[in-house]
């Protein structure tokens, strides 16, 4: 009964702060092409990507409670545990990289991540919800519930098409509208960009591999085949 009841309430709290955020925040850009971009222009930020994600996750993951299996090694998996379980392997490593990647560049410089105009119009709780307890739900999930990990090929396959689309989509922004999201890339030339993408990709990457090495460990697991015939650990 308590992992429909995480589920649910992870996922209310989110869409709670998604509605917040698009009805009582006004971004100011001055840019009319930033502005009519979707969701109020915040499409551009990995913060909502990030979001919708951990909402999309945590719906799945309560309609498993209820209509799937929680089950550490069920013989037959419904395809919504499946779905779960793959799933999973994008939102926890993009969920931390969210946090860790805000947070970092906030201890060196504010400005460069979330500078007081736009600060100032997230009360405090907000902003810890779409950049910390995105981290902390994933992590309490990956303690509490069973999955079984997708192979690896399939797992980083899925995670970067996610990682890919968005970087396309920061990059289409900018080009159609001159504008950065985040302050920091106004700082750096299209060398350093180039590095910072790529490193920030690689970085979630890593993320990927030792949260499939943390589910092992928290799962007591052991090697064995999985449907594509790599071996994996349950």
């Amino acid at each position: 009964m308590l992992l429909p009841i995480f589920h649910f309430s992870a996922m209310a709290v989110d869409m709670y702060v998604l509605w917040y955020d698009q009805t009582y925040v006004e971004l100011p850009f001055n840019n009319p092409l930033v502005k009519a971009l979707p969701l109020k222009s915040r499409c551009m930020f990995l913060t909502i990507w990030c979001l919708i994600l951990q909402i999309t996750y945590h719906m799945v993951a309560f309609l498993n409670d209820v209509f799937g299996t929680n089950a550490a090694a069920p013989k037959k998996k419904p395809i919504i545990r499946l779905i779960k379980d793959v799933l999973f392997s994008v939102a926890f490593p993009v969920a931390v990289y969210v946090s860790s990647a805000f947070w970092g560049i906030y201890a060196i410089d504010k400005d460069l991540i979330y500078p007081e105009y736009i600060a100032k119009l997230y009360p405090e709780w907000v902003n810890h919800i779409l950049h910390t307890t995105v981290a902390i739900f994933m992590f309490i999930e990956l303690l509490i519930t069973n999955r079984n990990y997708p192979s690896r090929k399939v797992g980083l396959s899925a995670m970067s098409t996610f990682i890919v689309l968005y970087i396309s989509w920061y990059l289409t922004v900018y080009f159609m509208t001159g504008t950065w999201a985040y302050p920091l890339f106004d700082e750096l030339n299209w060398p350093l960009r180039i590095v910072f993408l790529l490193f920030s990709y690689l970085v979630v990457v890593a993320i990927y591999i030792v949260a499939e090495k943390l589910n092992y460990i928290a799962a007591g697991s052991k090697p064995e085949k999985n449907l594509s015939g790599k071996h994996k650990k349950r």
